[in-house]
């Protein structure tokens, strides 16, 4: 192979090694970081109901506590539409032989992970703009993002409150903290929009402190009969996300659905309809922290490692070839005419 050839090719070679490199960094990596569009996730959760569970009418076992339960999240993307994907958030409630399914759907950015518009006839939660089941790989550690809750069907902001470790990995939290009136057509049919007043009554020595002081006898006189009854939503949700991958390795939730009604004027509350917090079982937390090491390592390798390697074999190639021609003669010695000898015969 002639010299010439020779560096031909070298150049041909390093400007593809550079255009791969480029393409692997901006083209594949950001691909790599979108939402898949076959996540199918299920993660289970360890759960205490500590609740006061209204038995409405039947006053001797109105108040339960302690019974151990279990969850089960599922999310799974159905389908995508460019960069919009249609995500099931499937959560069953499993209480000894009796299992209470809740599913939700919502529409998101598959890169930012925001709620956004619906594909045409697909009908989703009103999350647009709010996280509500995935945070975004390289979080940011500040107060901007929002939450959408679909117990009460409102969006709170969400609070940075630091970083931790899970699994030998770095984690951004967050903070979550919803109150707010029950709108979810779900959890809300079975209660009733109403008590009767003698229940309220005889209910009245296990409410808490304002609720008794409040319900004086004149105060539960003056109420209509039978009593109207509103709910009220309070969450506290802590998210351990995995600063890399957006993965939630961790997360804690407390949820209370409280009933209240209003007593000369003054919105009150009488007791919760249930009060329960649950947290990621061990397993489920190991089981996320791998899919969290697998995902950061093929995310380093296509951000990082790969276009490094490329370019830097692309800056040898070229660095070997521009060796090679300061290193070559300009004609071999024994071509060159001698000092004052004719170069005719």
């Amino acid at each position: 192979m002639s010299a010439h050839r020779s560096s031909t090719v070298l150049i041909t070679v390093a400007v593809v090694l550079v255009a791969v490199a480029t393409v692997v960094r901006f083209v594949l990596a950001p691909n790599a970081t979108k939402l898949p569009d076959d996540t199918d996730q299920t993660v289970h959760y360890a759960m205490m109901l500590d609740s006061k569970a209204l038995q409405f009418g039947d006053t001797a076992h109105a108040l339960k506590s302690g019974i151990p339960i279990t969850v089960d999240r599922r999310l799974q993307i159905t389908s995508t539409h460019g960069d919009t994907a249609v995500l099931k958030d499937a959560t069953t409630i499993h209480l000894g032989k009796q299992s209470l399914p809740s599913v939700k759907t919502y529409a998101l950015d598959r890169e930012s992970r925001r709620g956004t518009s619906p594909p045409a006839s697909k009908s989703v939660e009103p999350s647009r703009g709010a996280l509500s089941s995935a945070f975004p790989p390289d979080a940011a550690q500040d107060n901007s993002y929002r939450y959408y809750d679909s117990l009460t069907r409102s969006i709170v902001p969400i609070r940075y409150t630091g970083t931790a470790k899970r699994e030998g990995r770095a984690v951004n939290v967050y903070t979550i903290t919803v109150s707010a009136p029950v709108k979810d057509p779900a959890v809300l049919k079975p209660l009733p929009p109403a008590l009767p007043k003698r229940l309220v009554t005889k209910l009245r020595p296990e409410l808490g402190s304002t609720a008794r002081a409040r319900l004086t006898p004149a105060a539960l006189s003056a109420l209509p009969n039978p009593v109207p009854i509103a709910y009220q939503g309070r969450s506290t949700l802590v998210a351990y996300i995995d600063q890399q991958t957006g993965i939630a390795i961790d997360q804690t939730v407390s949820r209370t659905v409280v009933a209240s009604t209003t007593v000369g004027d003054e919105p009150t509350s009488l007791m919760p309809v249930s009060s329960f917090t649950f947290g990621v079982t061990p397993a489920s937390v190991r089981e996320l922290g791998d899919k969290a090491d697998s995902a950061g390592l093929l995310l380093t390798l296509l951000t990082d490692v790969t276009p490094l390697v490329l370019l830097a074999v692309a800056a040898l190639l070229l660095i070997h070839l521009l060796q090679r021609r300061t290193r070559r003669p300009d004609a071999p010695a024994s071509q060159k005419p001698a000092l004052g000898e004719s170069t005719t015969t």
